[in-house]
């Protein structure tokens, strides 16, 4: 049995549909808050446990042989959230995993990430490494770098406020580099991945196939959303702050001081990794893509409806 923490999520909900398309069994790990009404219909198992109570948790972990786990909280955009929730729940599943003699965890990881980090998103993401690397599982960690899909977090928002807004403020001078990954690419690797004992006790990158500037990314979402607004760079530390800021002063903003973060220091990976380990050429960030699921009207009542709901 397989068990999937994390299914209602991004990357969750896309794993969960293909596990059902190739017929694969598999169980739900869900907490109270989880929103089960993004689920698509099919025949698997759910359990509702806190995520941070390994005796809760034994039940959902009985006769699992591979953990799945894709809960976290980074999108929330809240750096407490990482040590409150991503490390003491990642460590309270290992806990009982050992206790239910669980075989294998695969997680999701950050380039870069280390407990020496400079960033917040970093060390959190390097501290359940070493969890998972002490822990005495058989392991897989993926360092992903940022993710676009229909329903993201990235280039949907990198629209809203294009949309919105009669300029885009740049963190810096907008040069940052990344590999944007389609989600769709890497749940293929994660299937894969489930079946490869050769990617057992491995800590690979992933990304994809073009390294872009974040300017350059900007700049194709506004053209795929059909606009144009002016940049501008803005000092690193006042964009956090303003994310700060903001985030606090709403329910929640679409730029947010943990995006910030993620986007101080370049997120490449070694070339060609995932054609070499799961044998495709991943998509690239290309306008006959995004436009696909980026919509050209309503972003202003997505946005108001966005700040103002709550982010749980």
């Amino acid at each position: 049995m397989i068990l999937i923490t994390g299914g209602t999520g991004f990357v969750g909900r896309q794993l969960v549909g293909r596990l059902l398309d190739e017929g694969i069994q598999f169980r739900l790990l869900l907490s109270s808050r989880s929103a089960v009404d993004r689920l698509p219909e099919g025949d698997y198992e759910t359990v509702t446990a806190d995520i941070e109570d390994p005796d809760a948790l034994q039940p959902a972990l009985k006769d699992v042989h591979t953990i799945v786990h894709l809960i976290g909280t980074e999108a929330r955009g809240r750096h407490h959230r990482l040590w409150e929730v991503d490390v003491p729940g990642t460590k309270a599943l290992i806990e009982a995993a050992q206790r239910a003699r669980a075989g294998r965890i695969i997680v999701l990881s950050r380039p870069g990430a280390s407990t020496a980090s400079a960033y917040t998103v970093k060390q959190a993401k390097g501290e359940i490494e070493e969890a998972v690397r002490r822990s005495g599982l058989a392991y897989t960690i993926f360092r992903v770098n940022v993710l676009f899909g229909e329903g993201d977090r990235f280039s949907e928002h990198i629209a809203m406020l294009a949309r919105v807004f009669p300029v885009y403020f740049l963190p810096g001078d907008g040069e940052t580099v990344l590999e944007p990954l389609w989600v769709n690419d890497l749940v293929t690797c994660l299937a894969i991945a489930l079946e490869d004992l050769d990617l057992i006790d491995r800590v690979m990158d992933l990304g994809g196939p073009e390294v872009l500037t974040y300017r350059r990314i900007v700049l194709r979402v506004m053209q795929a959303v059909g606009t144009r607004r002016p940049l501008l760079s803005l000092p690193y530390l006042i964009v956090r702050f303003g994310g700060w800021f903001l985030d606090g002063l709403f329910a929640r903003w679409p730029f947010t001081e943990m995006w910030a973060d993620l986007l101080a220091a370049n997120q490449t990976t070694e070339a060609g990794n995932i054609e070499r380990h799961f044998g495709f050429r991943p998509a690239a960030f290309d306008i006959g893509l995004i436009d696909k699921y980026l919509n050209r009207r309503g972003y202003l009542w997505q946005f108001i409806r966005y700040i103002f709901t709550t982010r749980w």
